[in-house]
């Protein structure tokens, strides 16, 4: 009998979502010491604080890797490429050349760069803990996907950087287009999608929008630490029609957020940080002898 699950409507799915309370407020603190951090990052002036981004942009895909357990592509050869860059319109174009970026080195007996063809599960310690949808539907859920990537509202869920960035995060694992990759990919759309967000809410203090083109902050560090705790969230999340994920979702979510606080608190009291300016010198030293 085959498992795999069928083709339903995402935004149906999502339309009884509310984010808790306690979540809002848990929200409300890493908001604030995300701006603390994204002020001290500008103070420094842009030129080096894009610098120190590409350098945590750098750990981030290292660590994106690391979570896999597989290095199929270093993250410097990744960093040189185009595709990490913000796009204002995700499409199924650029999602398929992330996935043949990152997975251009691997051994895979499928093509890469396309969407799946064949039925897929994910296994942990041996044991089946999820049956993704079946191929036949992968093309009609990613365009319900990249339809709630793309779309732009004041509500909470397609609004706010952190939480519209969590559900792409979980709604793209739970499709799992791809045969391998989906991981990383994720990864790389959350922190898209949370730049792309950060512009339009965010902005200088001379009023000019934001044009930011990498993530300030990323989360692949501490999800690493805890990795675990990781995937029996994205896992206790339930992917079909009529689901109740309420609470599924907004304990993914807080997951997510105290990720997010454990790196601010990394950086902050990192001498990396404190002493940005060195550290732009120190890695150009670096480099210049290369």
């Amino acid at each position: 009998m085959n498992d795999n699950l069928r083709y339903f409507n995402i935004q149906k799915y999502l339309s009884n979502l509310e984010i808790e309370q306690g979540v809002l407020e848990h929200l409300a603190d890493v908001q604030y010491e995300f701006n603390e951090y994204f002020k001290k990052v500008f103070a420094h002036g842009q030129e080096k604080a894009i610098t120190y981004l590409t350098l945590e942009l750098f750990n981030e895909l290292l660590y994106s890797n690391q979570i896999e357990e597989t290095k199929v592509i270093p993250p410097d050869e990744l960093l040189n490429t185009k595709i990490l860059n913000n796009v204002k319109v995700l499409t199924n174009k650029r999602i398929c050349n992330i996935q043949k970026e990152v997975m251009k080195n691997s051994n895979m007996p499928y093509e890469i760069g396309k969407y799946r063809d064949v039925d897929v599960f994910v296994k942990r310690q041996g044991e089946v803990v999820y049956n993704a949808p079946s191929y036949v539907d992968v093309n009609r859920f990613m365009q319900d996907f990249i339809k709630f990537y793309n779309k732009n509202s004041d509500d909470i869920i397609n609004n706010d950087p952190f939480i519209k960035s969590a559900l792409i995060h979980f709604l793209f694992v739970k499709i799992h287009p791809f045969v391998d990759g989906n991981g990383r990919v994720c990864r790389i759309l959350h922190n898209m999608k949370f730049t792309s967000l950060l512009n339009a809410t965010y902005k200088h203090k001379n009023g000019k929008d934001l044009e930011l083109k990498l993530p300030p902050l990323n989360i692949s560090y501490s999800i690493y630490n805890n990795k675990q705790s990781y995937y029996n969230k994205l896992e206790a999340i339930e992917f079909r029609d009529s689901a109740d994920i309420n609470y599924s979702v907004n304990r993914f979510v807080d997951f997510l957020l105290y990720m997010y606080e454990e790196q601010l608190y990394y950086n902050k009291n990192s001498n990396k940080f404190k002493n940005i300016s060195q550290t732009i010198d120190a890695v150009k030293r670096k480099r210049r002898v290369k």
